[in-house]
């Protein structure tokens, strides 16, 4: 689905990816791993169109998006990438449902159907009974559920995901890890993480290392992602 063809990219003297080359599949969980410094934010951020390369393209389903203008871009990074961060950032003067119907209303949806599409997705998520709260009346693991529901709420064709777990003690994050399993298994998400946790790395479909800003394996993880045929419902 996603072809990642040669990607350089340099800040002054400072060579931060080198000839990077990648494909991510539909429905594919991917970890990108590595020391600080390695360039994996910045091969996240070029993925998602948010910065350019000095070089190399990248494709979506064969639509190349390096050459994209500005406005272009922004219209198709809307409706065809979710973005989870490690903080989450939300919205501390919105509630957990209009945080997560935001990008919905943005791609130019009525405030109803945003509004409906985001509910749907905050009870799927186990936050049924906390869709009024705001962000300072949740949890850290609720907060990144409604992260994940915001990146969701335009049906994405892949999620990109930076440290999503980076911030939650274990039982948060081990509560993440289940649900991109889960989204992964049951709605055939993709998604491209960005990680230091071993454990959120042990669930993806490949696990991509990064050294000195070059892709130096690409490895199967022995535990894999949770492949079970269970309904949405069944999500924690």
């Amino acid at each position: 689905m996603i072809e990642i063809r040669n990607i350089c990219k340099s800040y002054g003297s400072l060579e931060v990816l080198r000839d990077v080359s990648l494909e991510v599949g539909r429905g594919e969980i991917v970890a990108i791993v590595g020391p600080s410094g390695a360039g994996k934010t910045t091969l996240l951020q070029i993925v998602g169109s948010l910065d350019r390369p000095d070089s190399g393209e990248v494709t979506y389903d064969g639509e190349p998006i390096t050459s994209m203008s500005d406005k272009a871009l922004a219209r198709f990074r809307n409706v065809n990438i979710g973005f989870i961060f490690q903080f989450h950032e939300l919205l501390p003067e919105f509630t957990a449902l209009e945080n997560a119907a935001l990008p919905a209303m943005i791609a130019g949806k009525s405030r109803r159907k945003a509004m409906d599409a985001a509910r749907e997705l905050l009870e799927t998520l186990g936050l049924g009974e906390r869709l009024r709260h705001r962000p300072s009346e949740l949890s850290g693991g609720e907060k990144q559920r409604v992260a994940i529901a915001r990146a969701l709420v335009n049906a994405p064709r892949i999620v990109l995901a930076d440290e999503p777990t980076g911030s939650l003690d274990s039982h948060n994050r081990r509560e993440i890890h289940e649900i991109i399993s889960r989204l992964c298994a049951t709605r055939g998400q993709t998604f491209l993480i960005v990680t230091h946790d071993d454990s959120l790395a042990s669930i993806a479909h490949r696990v991509v290392r990064m050294e000195d800003g070059r892709i130096t394996s690409i490895t199967v993880p022995r535990q894999g992602p949770v492949v079970e045929n269970e309904s949405e419902d069944s999500l924690p």
